[in-house]
């Protein structure tokens, strides 16, 4: 059973999502231009290295958020013949980005902050109006800004606002930090406490650590993506959500990879081999449906095969001309397969639309044909018999069958596992007459003596009233008491 895939197309909605995504990121650069300015200014009138270290990080901000813009330009791209699976890792590469930024800048700031506290040069600190100014100013955007990013990247699933959101999240903290050190510079210089005065020193390797504590939780969640690790939760809530799809007799395999804020699930299911295509087609899509509502954007790939082939059971002829005919979406009946030492011999009844042109029904039953014989070696003889497919109802009448019950059941007695034949039913239809009748058997009567039987009865009863075009016998046993 081929694979059918799930595809979703780009909306204007999903359009819109892209522009409102864009939009915050493009508030977050404007913040980060502006505070960048306000530390550098403060940061070199004070000679404060906690307030430049600040705004080495604020740097490092403008240049990440800038990197999210525009990731997110290029993850809003359709898939193309390089990126099948979309731009969405651009997200997750721009996070991955920000994570080399973020451990350079901090070395930077840590080594820095060493070598002043070893050169002694920390009572060039100016601590004034200033200083104090842009730290609360800085806590304040940083604020903000952290909270709008943190709502955006819930609602539209982002890893690349996800990142800036946590990196504003630990400039609050880095940011405290500078204040208190400034405080204890300022309380040093006014009370000459001496150690107080490399309290500013101590801000900015505080600072450099936190950069580089933020490194590590972002280098970890975005390596995941980029690896295609899959969330455990989702795949057990996947699989629990697929586990109630009747039809469906086992779930072989489920992997889940992920490109931005959108999910490609890949899986294939074991189905009972009497499925239908109908009921094939409706377990597909239920089976969509319900990984649509956990994840709405999911591209979906579904494979289904039969339970004997999960099971790895080979089946039998049967089963394997049953299959090869599904899989043509055509329908067989009347199959027989003869064995004759030398290989087998396959007979059956094919039904085509009655107005297809006989050159082009016979090519159809030749490729079945040649895919059987290609499929089953031991094939040695195909003999398809063409009918047309019934495809609407024929008005008809009821005759009097006064006669011909009388011959039927004279008939029936020549066989004594045969009890009776009623409900007997004679019809003109478009010039055409058909019998159809119930006949008895005794219940311990195997199904396939019963159907010799009356198969032998349908020959003598056309046998007996050749004007008979069809005869239709429904065969039940004898302690039947519906009738």
């Amino acid at each position: 059973m081929p694979p059918v895939p799930f595809m979703l197309t780009s909306t204007p909605v999903a359009a819109r999502v892209e522009s409102r995504k864009q939009r915050v990121a493009l508030i977050s650069i404007g913040a980060a231009i502006g505070i960048l300015a306000f530390k550098l200014a403060v940061g070199v009138h004070t000679g404060s290295l906690g307030i430049l270290a600040e705004a080495a990080h604020s740097g490092l901000d403008l240049v990440a958020t800038l990197l999210t813009w525009a990731s997110l330009r290029i993850a809003a791209r359709p898939a193309d013949a390089n990126h099948p699976f979309g731009h969405g890792k651009f997200e997750s590469f721009s996070a991955f980005l920000e994570t080399v930024l973020l451990v350079g800048t901090a070395l930077v700031i840590g080594t820095t902050a060493v070598r002043e506290w070893v050169g002694g040069s920390a009572a060039r600190v100016h601590i004034d109006f200033w200083a104090f100014a842009v730290m609360f100013t800085s806590i304040a955007v940083d604020w903000r800004r952290a909270a709008m990013l943190r709502r955006a990247a819930v609602e539209f699933s982002s890893d690349a606002l996800a990142a800036d959101a946590l990196n504003f999240s630990s400039d609050l903290a880095t940011s405290v930090a500078v204040l208190i050190g400034l405080a204890l510079v300022a309380i040093g210089h006014r009370w000459q406490i001496a150690v107080l005065a490399r309290a500013d020193l101590v801000a900015a390797v505080v600072v450099a650590l936190a950069m580089i504590g933020l490194a590590v939780r972002l280098g970890r969640r975005t390596a995941g993506v980029l690896l295609d690790e899959a969330p455990p939760t989702l795949v057990r809530d996947l699989r629990e959500a697929l586990s109630g799809v009747e039809g469906v007799s086992a779930l072989d395999r489920l992997r889940l990879r992920r490109a931005g804020s959108r999910y490609f699930v890949d899986l294939q299911l074991g189905l009972e081999p009497a499925s239908t295509l109908e009921r094939i087609g409706v377990v597909r899509q239920e089976v969509a449906e319900r990984i649509h509502r956990r994840l709405p954007e999911a591209d979906v790939v579904i494979e289904t095969i039969d339970a004997a082939a999960r099971r790895q059971a080979p089946p039998g002829v049967f089963e394997q001309v049953q299959a090869i005919a599904r899989r043509h979406n055509l329908s067989i009946h009347d199959l027989s397969i003869y064995d004759l030492g030398a290989g087998l011999d396959v007979e059956f009844h094919l039904e085509l639309q009655a107005a297809m042109p006989l050159a082009e029904a016979h090519d159809r039953v030749s490729q079945l044909e040649a895919e059987m014989r290609g499929q089953i070696p031991a094939i040695r003889e195909i003999v398809t018999h063409i009918e047309p497919e019934l495809a609407q109802v024929n008005a008809a009448n009821l005759l009097d069958t006064h006669s011909v019950a009388a011959k039927l059941k004279q008939i029936a007695r020549r066989w004594p596992q045969m009890i009776d034949c009623h409900d007997i039913q004679l019809r003109r239809s478009h010039g055409h007459l058909s019998l159809s009748c119930h006949c008895s058997f005794r219940d311990e009567l195997p199904v396939g003596e019963v159907h010799e039987l009356v198969t032998r009865l349908e020959a003598q009863v056309k046998r007996k009233l050749p004007q008979l075009s069809r005869v239709t016998i429904h065969p039940e046993p004898g302690s039947d008491n519906r009738r």
